[in-house]
């Protein structure tokens, strides 16, 4: 018994390391690539074209959306929700899942903050405090809504039903990034590095999850 929980135990943070290596260093090279000239004129293209065609009053709408992304939003949602999931389910884990993206995207998005050494937009071209690379409210959107995501599809599994519940997801994260671009709170790769950043920790949670179902005799 001591044994195979020990075995357990070791795959789950070996899969955790190993996700969490590969998504620093993917992430990192790909920020480094997203700081080069041929990609910041486009982008810096962009950004002024959002920022000289911005309608107050679209502004005004779109503020609420960006704080889905936030600490407070997130944390309130991980904890709420993985525990109705978990209950529906009659397990825990969803809990331990959502907070751990959480809080691996705080201190690997630090991390790669160091690393990139990216811009950020000035403050009188941006509606709210700017941010720079990788968004991490784009990161915790995708991170948080992806795995509702993948823990619902487990129950509700159809292909109709994915289709339903990821198209939510992708609509919520594009509103949010969006968000962020339109008030001028990042640059255009500062939203795609969250996205991909996000993408690659939900990935790890999702295959540390896989490591408890069949460890657990669950496996789909």
């Amino acid at each position: 018994m001591l044994r195979a929980g020990s075995s357990k135990t070791a795959k789950v943070l070996l899969t955790a390391a190993a996700g969490g290596a590969a998504t620093l260093l993917t992430s990192w090279a790909v920020g480094k690539l997203l700081q080069h000239e041929s990609v910041v004129r486009p982008s810096r293209r962009l950004y002024d074209y959002c920022r000289d065609h911005r309608s107050a009053a679209l502004a005004r709408r779109l503020d609420p959306v960006t704080t889905i992304g936030g600490y407070s939003v997130i944390g309130s949602f991980s904890v709420l929700t993985g525990a109705i999931v978990g209950y529906d389910r009659r397990s825990w884990r969803p809990v331990p899942l959502l907070l751990a993206g959480a809080v691996s995207e705080v201190y690997l998005q630090k991390a790669l903050k160091r690393l990139v050494k990216g811009t950020k937009p000035a403050q009188e071209t941006s509606l709210g405090p700017p941010g720079d690379f990788p968004s991490g409210g784009a990161a915790r959107t995708v991170i948080t809504f992806g795995l509702l995501a993948h823990l619902l599809t487990q129950r509700w599994g159809s292909p109709p039903e994915r289709l339903v519940i990821w198209s939510a997801v992708a609509g919520l994260v594009l509103a949010q990034g969006g968000s962020r671009l339109y008030l001028g709170r990042h640059w255009p790769e500062d939203v795609v590095g969250g996205w991909l950043f996000g993408w690659l920790i939900l990935q790890t949670l999702i295959r540390v999850d896989d490591v408890l179902a069949i460890e657990a005799g669950t496996c789909r």
